[in-house]
């Protein structure tokens, strides 16, 4: 090795050194204590929801205590005192259920508690039918050219008369993107709502559901017999688009991937039949009076 080779690498040594003392300290964590939970008995364990949005603790005396994420017991649950552990999955999002995992070393076994939580849906504005105030609003988001849509008016229409005082039903657009006309007919079924008669245009759009086009929406309004000029600037209007977007969005928030898809009381219903939406229809009345809320 020459004087020279030797000179600098006597230098980049200094400057190495000299640049691991001045580099700052990287490590280290920032922390707060965000929230404190308040048991009405002593935590066994603790899990959480994927999403961040609940908290489960196993409390002494066999309760399952479900706490919002802003720190709210909002449901108890009564579990086998001899469970000692907890743990969870799913995510609602994805449409995957929650469910929290007990197990108990002592009488070794592991229950599995299956949550179902109801989200929020904006309905303001919306089409509906039956009683403003109903106690039971079951929400559907429908595409005009799915074909499945089309069929779910029968439980609806049957839903409604069993519970004419009790049950609302409320339509929210789902447009999907495989479907070519479906945006357009959403648009028009907006504007036959500003004169009215969304339900009457809604079901000759589903009679017409293999023919959708500009002259059939025209031709449909004419034939509820619509102010055509208004119809067609309604039609246009940037607020219908909004309308839209914002029914689109509300869905996409609720975890809605395909068409129908139905809430009773923001609780999905998981199986588009009579018997089910009569089970969560009467779930949620069974609930009056009682001063609890499902989750």
């Amino acid at each position: 090795m020459t004087v020279t080779t030797l000179r600098l690498f006597a230098l980049f040594s200094l400057l190495f050194a000299a640049m691991i003392v001045a580099a700052p300290c990287q490590a280290g964590v920032d922390w707060e204590i965000s929230n404190t939970l308040k048991t009405p008995a002593a935590p066994l364990d603790i899990a959480a929801s994927l999403d961040g949005k609940w908290t489960f603790v196993l409390a002494e005396g066999g309760k399952l205590l479900v706490y919002s994420e802003k720190g709210v017991l909002e449901e108890t649950i009564a579990v086998d005192p001899a469970m000692d552990s907890i743990a969870s999955s799913g995510l609602q999002a994805a449409n995957l259920p929650d469910r929290v995992y007990l197990s108990s070393g002592k009488n070794k076994s592991v229950q599995t508690v299956t949550l179902d939580f109801s989200v929020p849906i904006n309905i303001q504005g919306a089409p509906f039918l039956g009683p403003d105030n109903a106690p039971v609003v079951v929400v559907v988001f429908s595409d005009f050219e799915c074909p499945y849509c089309g069929t779910v008016g029968a439980l609806f229409e049957e839903a409604l008369a069993k519970h004419p005082k009790e049950v609302k039903v409320v339509f929210k657009h789902f447009p999907l993107t495989m479907h070519k006309q479906a945006q357009p007919a959403a648009l028009a079924s907006l504007a036959a709502h500003r004169q009215g008669k969304f339900w009457a245009y809604h079901d000759l759009l589903f009679e017409n559901q293999k023919s959708l086009s500009e002259a059939k929406y025209t031709e449909l309004a004419k034939k509820l017999g619509l102010d055509l000029d208004k119809f067609s600037k309604d039609y246009k209007t940037q607020l219908n688009q909004q309308t839209l977007q914002r029914d689109m969005v509300d869905g996409q928030m609720a975890g809605v991937r395909g068409t129908p898809a139905i809430f009773v009381n923001g609780r999905r219903l998981k199986e588009r039949n009579s018997k089910d939406l009569q089970q969560l229809i009467n779930q949620e009345l069974g609930k009056r009076g009682k001063g609890g809320v499902h989750r």
